[in-house]
């Protein structure tokens, strides 16, 4: 699921402040980007299902979903058998041009594990990874796909039902509308406490959209972070341009 995006330049995007390069440029890669399914395989428009068939009368949840995301956004399933070999291809590709040690790159990839096993025992399906120069801007971003089911003995309740538990608090939430239809957007910030185990220090912005799975009683949540703090808003509308990729698969 990688977008084919063009490539976008400092010549590209539009003179101005290092958040206008990002945004520019992030307009351009949202317009040029390609869906894949989760295979990573390009897919074809869905066949029309003519009414009063029986897909038309008793129709099933989608099977899959494909997402659009720009060029150089790194994606790693969220598969314990197949994340270590592509976690190391990672970072020994981003690292090739430095001078960084075994040791260095082994706590880099020891990371970038911890988060995948963190992110598949919430139900993640699988994750996104940026760090890369726009316009000589560099940045960096993520992206998690987590798939929710209601616990046993349970029902799932309306997306209204998130919204309002959200915004309990007084959180930026509201309710978009989205082309697979009505979504939670929820926009928050988070700042590490003093003794992060991580050792983190920048505010870090979140974008959470959270969708309901057609037919079925399981949600779709996409959670978009980024601790680029000045640059937050202009990421933040390319998040939003990614959501609006979503599309469901029969």
């Amino acid at each position: 699921m990688t977008g084919d995006a063009r490539q976008g330049t400092a010549a590209d995007a539009r003179q101005g402040t290092a958040a206008d390069i990002v945004r520019s440029t992030a307009a351009d890669r949202a317009r040029g980007m390609t869906a894949t399914d989760r295979t990573g395989t390009t897919v074809a428009d869905e066949p029309i299902r003519a009414p009063g068939t029986d897909a038309a009368r008793h129709p099933a949840p989608p099977s899959d979903y494909r997402l659009a995301v720009p060029e150089g956004w790194e994606r790693v399933l969220l598969d314990p058998e197949r994340w270590p070999h592509r976690i190391d291809k990672l970072v020994n590709r981003g690292l090739r041009r430095t001078r960084a040690t075994p040791q260095l790159k082994a706590a880099l990839a020891e990371r970038i594990r911890a988060q995948a096993e963190a992110a598949h025992a919430n139900g993640g399906v699988e994750m996104y990874l940026v760090d890369q120069v726009i316009g000589q801007v560099p940045v960096s971003a993520g992206l998690v796909v987590t798939l929710l089911r209601p616990p046993p003995g349970t029902e799932a309740g309306d997306l209204s039902d998130t919204a309002l538990s959200l915004a309990a608090d007084g959180a930026d939430v509201s309710t978009v509308d989205l082309p697979v239809g009505p979504a939670v957007r929820h926009l928050y910030r988070r700042t590490p406490s003093p003794d992060d185990p991580d050792g983190n220090r920048l505010t870090v912005t979140h974008l959470d959209v959270h969708l309901a799975v057609p037919h079925s009683d399981q949600r779709l949540l996409l959670s978009f972070s980024t601790p680029m703090e000045p640059l937050a808003d202009a990421l933040v509308t390319l998040f939003d341009s990614i959501a609006r990729t979503l599309q469901w698969m029969a």
